[in-house]
């Protein structure tokens, strides 16, 4: 008998995060739709938002693939990296760069303590929301290959 091979994230976990990540979004929309901003204003609040969406994603990729990359190198010490580490240095320069911008445009706006509260929190949830779902996306990608190949062998192993 072969081993049971148990998949990383429930339906249930995939899908809360996929559904975190929505409601950040449109929760921050809302808000940014329904402030008595200028539309440029608008429109630099919605660019830190989709900055740091992507950055995000693209920075817990690097990490993934740098732990990954090590782990392989212990075994083979020809292995190649996935990523440069000017590659990782941009996608944690551009993480800091959006922060950065966020902060800094909420910082200087004129707004009530609990407005710049809400988009503080709402940020933090698309933030930690997007990282989430890459790590889902990821997750399932490799687990859906790696059921296939396992029913792949046990069908020639019946086969055969």
């Amino acid at each position: 008998m072969y081993p049971k091979y148990q998949k990383r994230n429930t339906p249930a976990f995939t899908a809360a995060s996929y559904f975190a990540l929505a409601a950040g979004i449109f929760l921050y929309c809302i808000g940014v739709y329904n402030a008595d901003w200028e539309l440029n204003v608008k429109g630099y609040y919605l660019l830190c938002m989709f900055l740091i969406i992507i950055t995000c994603i693209v920075t817990q990729k690097v990490v993934r693939d740098n732990n990954e990359d090590k782990e392989l190198r212990l075994d083979n010490p020809k292995h190649r990296m996935r990523n440069t580490i000017a590659f990782t240095g941009m996608a944690f320069a551009g993480l800091v760069i959006g922060f950065a911008m966020f902060f800094i445009g909420l910082f200087n706006a004129d707004f009530d303590l609990n407005v710049k509260g809400y988009y503080i929190a709402v940020m933090l949830l698309i933030a930690y929301s997007s990282i989430g779902v890459q790590k889902v996306t990821r997750d399932n990608a490799e687990d859906k290959e790696i059921l296939e190949n396992l029913n792949q062998s046990n069908n020639s192993h019946y086969n055969g």
